[in-house]
């Protein structure tokens, strides 16, 4: 254990959080383990900032913010907390990515919601780690329409999921699809609201906050943890509302990327 990354602070901040854990029990909101956790910070002297904002940089543009539960000690350790009923791959995957984004050296993903505290350490592995995107273009079926574009939207959306990775709100991944669109020249509308018509009555607006891309290919991009068939259902009345042939449903909430598209 010598070896250990931040050994004697990892330690300390372990003892926060068990003491944290023992005092207020399991399955509380977030807020109030945040809230308990900074006060232990604070006793013990280690420097920290809960909920600290960073900004999500993609091609060197702006995206959008995130912030991280807690920043420890100038970027030596990073805490996020679950209250889930175990730790599960895509909390790791989640700070893997904040991780990547911020240069910390040290995440610890930290779990108040089952009989006893759940910790786990998840050093910065990737920081010396360059790995390039690669594409393999996709073959289009018999009577695809638009098949060129669509390959292109479908690697500008896994390039983007491939550099930035999960835990990132809607927003984010919207406006980093925008910005990959424009750095492949690909024209595109940000469409934020739509009239909604009954025959030739409009019978008011409706927020929809999606993509029309060379005037062709309707996109909505989002991060939720499932998807359902009503969603399609929704996209194919807002392709009819803009004359649209094709629809796609880009979910970037998992692991994996999941692409729908709709006809």
């Amino acid at each position: 254990m010598s070896d250990l990354l931040h050994k004697e602070l990892s330690f300390i901040v372990r003892g926060i959080l068990i003491d944290v854990y023992n005092k207020l029990g399991p399955k509380l909101p977030e807020k109030f383990y945040q809230q308990a956790v900074s006060y232990g910070l604070r006793e013990q002297g280690i420097i920290s900032e809960s909920e600290k904002q960073f900004y999500v940089l993609y091609r060197d543009t702006p995206a959008g913010i995130f912030y991280v539960d807690h920043w420890l000690e100038n970027g030596k350790i990073i805490l996020e907390f679950k209250v889930a009923p175990n730790i599960m791959p895509i909390h790791q995957a989640q700070t893997i990515s904040y991780l990547k984004l911020t240069d910390a050296d040290l995440g610890i993903i930290v779990n108040f919601g089952t009989h006893s505290l759940q910790d786990k350490r998840l050093p910065n592995f990737i920081r010396n780690k360059k790995v390039n995107f690669k594409w393999q273009p996709k073959t289009p079926t018999v009577n695809t329409l638009y098949p060129a574009l669509l390959d292109s939207l479908f690697q500008a959306l896994y390039r983007v999921h491939f550099v930035l990775g999960i835990g990132f709100i809607h927003r984010v991944y919207r406006q980093a699809v925008m910005i990959e669109l424009q750095s492949q020249s690909i024209g595109y509308e940000y469409i934020r609201k739509i009239n909604l018509f009954y025959k030739t009555h409009c019978v008011g607006q409706q927020k929809v906050q999606m993509i029309r891309v060379e005037n062709k290919i309707l996109l909505a991009v989002f991060a939720m943890e499932s998807m359902d068939k009503i969603m399609g259902i929704v996209m194919k009345t807002r392709m009819k509302h803009l004359g649209m042939k094709v629809g796609m449903l880009a979910n970037f909430y998992g692991e994996q990327l999941v692409i729908e598209t709709v006809y």
